[in-house]
């Protein structure tokens, strides 16, 4: 009988803790905005990398320094425990509006069932900062980034731009791994030397592009002093505390965290503990610079796993010890919140009401296992640690992939297996022996594929060497590839909102070809495609004046060397990531077009055109005929999956051609979040019988209850699709009954079922085990299933915090009940 490692009294009582805190109002936090808006204020003819780098070290000199009771990690965002964190120079137009609304406010920031509290001297804060960024945001300025014509592109359909709120850029771009094993084995010292080793060499000598160079090195020496004022300040306050600490063992915890606190940062960690803690602090710096937004922390078990083998090794560190230190890890990164949705008054009050969906995250995300840069086996006692965390902690974030190889050891399978079981798809399954040739397609060397992570979602990037941008401007990065669709259908006009700006490629009964509506759709799809890439690199030509990465740049592979900061292409390597949503919908459309109007001709063409423009309405039967009739994807029929794999290599290639203003190429993936419920309800009918507002089917995965032939069948339908070519990832989600992957068979059975879906193609897999039957009992009765975690998409949340929209959506996706 399997049975997960025990929780520690004190992992337990931290646990606790951080229970108690979510029961209560999350606090908005307003130090850091005063901290950064104050000096922007005082600053404004500076250049902004060196604003911003001063910004940091300015917050990194003066912010609350907290040292929780009982705390194995150090460092948080806020001044109070696991306080929200918003950034007003991304969006300060919801801010405004929240503090600047008298009769509202106080109803959604400070009663009792509040989702965050706002603190009045909070509010002036945020009321003051607001006014001052309202027009200088991210937001604000990519408004006046992108071409005329894009501004008058709400409403396509097709393009994630001004697809689901009327402003652009409320976040920032995000989705990259800096270079953690940088500061763990180099230290902020040694890099501060590089730098001024590089500075010396212009001194009096600036030639060219050089003083650019200049000030980026300036920027950087800045980031790297205020990385040691921040660690030295906690060290500081362990000293402190151990001073007068009335519990011997604490005390001489404290000292030894002091000794190590004063050491890591400006050298190189000299064991596990330390090598974690230094994720940790790095990870709030970048916080703290804004640019947390799918921020991997890469590789944490080779960072760490190593040290880790010489202490068990040497006897100076436990099984037990580091297994409470992978705990610890895990919940440190879980209290630095962000708020990631943008809410005004009006939004909160309808949150409050179970119509709108707000929630919290740290937004974090690593990758464990795989291959070393030798090609040998990676997993190490952390791995195994880490995956005893996920198992049993139940912590929605952060979120964990592993990644599987040919040789992955058979207990680092089970245990992973065991915990995504337990942990609603956490951690999910990465295949090395398709990512690596991948990237190596993508121009990575040898070495560098082999050491990938997995940021934002499931995109495959380099670590601590990319900046991936696989998000791409940040938020506006999905495409709805049903749009096209509804485009060649209708003459380039969306019929829900009257935009008729799509090429004029005629309308469904204007086709007398099955390939002539495949030749529409095709062009359809590269014209907003194109737009989509259009806004996405006028907003990299923003955003790299105005926000620099200079944190993350101060250790990225490439940026020193080049003396470029990671936003203008100082990176050893560059892309820039699109996501592609609703393939299932598209081949299912292009297979009941294909067979009912020109193979079968048993509908033309003008009646099937009727049926879409009122909704299926007064045409049931010719509903029912493609919802149970013709051929669907996910059921491994050649046809329709062909199809299928036609639309994506299509998409792919055009976009993938593509280049970024880094000086390297857009990637397309498959991955949704939840935006194909948005998506879906901003979309008319379409021909696979999706009536108008109905979700679109999620990732590369079949409508939802759509896929009626098994599993295998199922997997063998997705392994025909060019997943090879996806550099932006994609996501293949499952949901099995308890019962058929119940004990060490069924274990065993989902490990051949995922080991052949890899050997057969396909790229990532995530699966949740809970049946129809719970999902409904945790709808009616809530408070019963708190701990209830799902993988919904590229991340997993608590069950029940979800609105009823997208729990309904996770309910409807097929349950397996066989293997």
């Amino acid at each position: 009988m399997f049975k997960f490692a025990a929780i520690s009294p004190r992992i337990q009582r931290l646990r606790d803790k951080r229970d108690a805190a979510n029961k209560g109002r999350t606090i908005l936090d307003g130090e850091r905005t005063k901290i950064y808006t104050d000096y922007y204020k005082t600053h404004e003819a500076e250049p902004n990398i060196l604003k911003r780098a001063h910004c940091l070290y300015e917050w990194c000199l003066n912010k609350t320094i907290l040292v929780e009771d009982e705390d194995i990690f150090v460092g948080q965002i806020g001044r109070s425990y696991r306080s929200l964190n918003s950034f007003v120079e991304w969006d300060a137009s919801w801010l405004h509006q929240a503090t600047h609304d008298d009769a509202g406010f106080k109803s959604a920031w400070q009663s009792e069932d509040a989702f965050a509290y706002m603190s009045d001297s909070d509010r002036d804060i945020f009321k003051e900062a607001s006014e001052y960024w309202l027009d200088r945001s991210l937001s604000a300025r990519y408004l006046e980034s992108i071409p005329p014509v894009l501004q008058g592109f709400q409403g396509n359909g097709c393009s994630d731009f001004f697809a689901r709120k009327p402003s652009l850029g409320g976040v920032p771009q995000g989705h990259y791994s800096p270079n953690f094993q940088k500061v763990i084995s180099y230290g902020f010292g040694g890099i501060k030397r590089e730098i001024r080793e590089k500075m010396d060499q212009l001194q009096g000598q600036i030639y060219g592009n050089d003083a650019a160079k200049f000030l980026f090195y300036q920027a950087a020496d800045i980031v790297c002093d205020a990385a040691l004022v921040f660690t030295k300040r906690y060290a500081k306050e362990c000293a402190r505390q151990a001073k007068n600490h009335a519990d011997p063992e604490r005390r001489a915890e404290l000292l030894n965290m002091a000794d190590s606190l004063n050491w890591i940062m400006e050298h190189p960690a000299r064991n596990t503990w330390e090598a974690l803690q230094c994720v940790v602090l790095y990870q709030i710096m970048l916080v703290a610079d804004g640019q947390q937004h799918g921020l991997s922390q890469g590789r944490v078990d080779q960072y760490a796993g190593w040290f880790a083998e010489a202490e068990l090794k040497s006897g100076t560190l436990t099984m037990a010890t580091l297994q409470e230190y992978a705990d610890a890890f895990f919940l440190k990164l879980n209290d630095n919140l962000i708020q990631v949705r943008m809410s005004t008054n009006d939004m909160l009050s309808k949150m409050y009401s179970g119509k709108g969906y707000s929630y919290n995250t740290g937004g974090h995300h690593f990758t464990i296992g795989g291959i070393k840069k030798d090609g040998s086996d990676a997993t190490n006692a952390l791995t195994r640690c880490l995956l005893h965390t996920t198992g049993r902690m139940f912590l929605a974030d952060p979120s964990v992939d592993i990644r599987i190889h040919k040789n992955t050891p058979t207990d680092v399978w089970e245990l992973a297996i065991q915990s995504s079981k337990a942990c609603g798809g956490v951690p999910s399954f990465e295949n090395d022996e398709l990512i690596i040739p991948m990237l190596l397609k993508r121009g990575r060397t040898l070495e560098d594929a082999r050491d990938y992570c997995i940021i934002g979602c499931v995109e495959p990037s380099g670590s601590g060497n990319e900046w991936s941008a696989s998000g791409g401007p940040g938020s506006e990065v999905f495409f709805n590839l049903l749009g096209p669709i509804i485009m060649a259908i209708h003459n380039g006009t969306n019929p829900l909102t009257d935009f008729s700006k799509g090429l004029k490629t005629g309308y469904l009964y204007d086709y007398k070809t099955f390939d002539e509506f495949k030749d529409a759709f095709a062009a359809q799809l590269k014209y907003f495609l194109d737009w989509q890439i259009t806004g996405g690199n006028c907003f990299e030509l923003m955003y790299a004046d105005h926000f620099p990465a200079v944190v993350a740049s101060t250790t990225m592979d490439g940026c020193v060397e080049s003396g470029r900061d990671a936003l203008s292409g100082g990176c050893k390597y560059n892309s820039t990531g699109l996501t592609g949503c609703g393939i299932g919908n598209v081949a299912d459309s292009l297979i009941a077009i294909k067979k009912l109007c020109f193979d079968d001709q048993t509908v033309t063409t003008k009646e099937l055109y009727s049926a879409l423009c009122a909704n299926w309405k007064g045409y049931e039967s010719l509903h029912q005929a493609i919802v149970f009739d013709i051929p669907h994807y996910g059921n491994d029929i050649d046809e329709v999956d062909e199809l299928a794999a036609w639309v994506m290599e299509l998409a792919n290639d055009h976009v993938s051609a593509a280049t970024n203003p880094r000086g390297g190429n857009w990637a397309f993936g498959t991955f949704t979040m939840t935006v194909h419920v948005d998506y879906g309800s901003k979309t008319d009918a379409t021909p696979d019988g999706r009536q108008k507002g109905e979700p679109l089917a999620e990732a590369i995965s079949a409508r939802q209850g759509f896929d009626r032939n098994g599993v295998t069948a199922y997997l063998n339908t997705v392994s025909k699709l060019p997943q090879r070519m996806l550099g932006n990832g994609d996501q293949m989600n499952l949901r099995f009954s308890p019962s058929c992957v119940a004990n060490k068979e069924g274990v065993e059975k989902l490990r051949q079922l995922m080991s052949t879906y890899f050997e057969n193609g396909g790229m990532e897999v995530q699966f949740n085990v809970v049946d129809t039957e719970t999902l409904y009992q945790a709808q009616k009765n809530p408070e019963e299933f708190r701990n209830l975690i799902v993988r919904i998409a590229g991340f997993s949340v608590y069950f029940v915090e979800m609105p009823k929209v997208l729990q309904d959506d996770f309910i409807s996706r097929t349950e397996h009940n066989t293997l």
